[in-house]
């Protein structure tokens, strides 16, 4: 693999907040990042941030003013509260700034400029779920579609426009569903009139309508087919960075041969110190070790039967004293 594929680029679904809980967001393409950015900037410069900022300026600055001419301890007071409240005001503008997009938990009654009209910068899932359980699940199928192609690990690998098509393909679908509000209350509004004429229009709108949920599904399908090809070249990708690993790994792990001679030199160690320890003892006069005196002596259990030689001459009769050439049963 020659691409690199570790890299998550962004994607043009949020998560945003709202009275009524977390909801998807899915960006309106057509706008422009910089139009992006200019929103953004507006929302952290609202009049109230602006002028408390202005005015922790004004008074840090006479405040510098008046310690110069040894106003005293006042002064660095009053610096100290201007500087403070410059700093708040930068602080509150810059979280509005980068949560303008997100958090939208203002209400209906207050709506910023990216709520005023519906569908200008976003489309919500919840939009959606007034139109019928089908088409609401359909929607939420495309929006989350979307964000996992954006998110995919191989995207590295993919037509570099092919994102971008998805996006505009969704978002139109999702336009057309909700020019579609009109015509399906007309559907119901005449479906109840006995006129036939009025009948026919009835039947017309439902057609309409009708039309629209078929090229929903039709998108779900084909997204259900890009997301099955996007999940295969995961899988192929992922396979292809374990077997990586996997050769890299076992390429650090030492190899049989050298474990092997460690065992054979290891194998010596036990030989060497018994003949070093048999000469001190017998230097030092230290008496027998445990295993070279009989084994009824250091085999036998406190506190059991001395004349049976013990619960362990009971359990391996082998060893009793009184039969010393007995050999082990097979």
């Amino acid at each position: 693999m020659t691409r690199d594929t570790t890299t998550r680029p962004s994607t043009p679904v949020v998560t945003g907040l709202f009275p009524d809980g977390p909801d998807s967001l899915l960006m309106n393409p057509a706008v422009p990042d910089r139009r992006w950015r200019d929103e953004c900037v507006r929302a952290g410069l609202p009049h109230r941030i602006v002028l408390t900022g202005l005015t922790g300026a004004a008074i840090a600055v006479f405040a510098a003013l008046a310690a110069r001419s040894g106003a005293g301890a006042v002064a660095g007071d009053a610096l100290a509260f201007g500087i403070l409240t410059v700093g708040a005001s930068v602080a509150a503008g810059w979280r509005r700034a980068i949560r303008v997009m997100v958090d939208h938990r203002h209400g209906a009654a207050n709506p910023c400029r990216l709520d005023r009209v519906r569908g200008e910068f976003f489309l919500r899932s919840r939009d959606f779920a007034d139109l019928g359980a089908l088409v609401a699940a359909g929607v939420r199928e495309l929006i989350a579609g979307v964000d996992e192609l954006h998110r995919s690990w191989g995207r590295a690998w993919f037509d570099p426009v092919l994102c971008r098509e998805v996006h505009e393909v969704v978002w139109e679908t999702l336009a057309a569903l909700e020019r579609t509000r009109g015509a399906r209350s007309l559907a119901q509004e005449l479906a109840g009139d006995p006129d036939a004429e009025v009948g026919e229009l009835a039947a017309a709108a439902r057609e309409a309508v009708a039309a629209i949920d078929e090229a929903l599904a039709e998108v779900v399908g084909h997204m259900r087919g890009c997301l099955a090809l996007s999940r295969a070249w995961e899988a192929k990708l992922r396979h292809a960075d374990l077997a990586t690993r996997t050769d890299r790994t076992l390429a650090a792990v030492p190899g049989r041969d050298r474990v092997r001679a460690l065992g054979q030199r290891a194998e010596a160690l036990p030989r060497n110190l018994h003949a070093y320890l048999t000469a001190a003892r017998d230097i030092t006069q230290a008496g027998a070790f445990p295993w070279e005196r009989p084994a009824s002596s250091w085999l036998q259990v406190p506190g059991s039967h001395a004349a049976a030689g013990g619960a362990a001459t009971r359990r391996f009769p082998w060893f009793r004293g009184s039969e010393p050439d007995k050999p082990r049963p097979s």
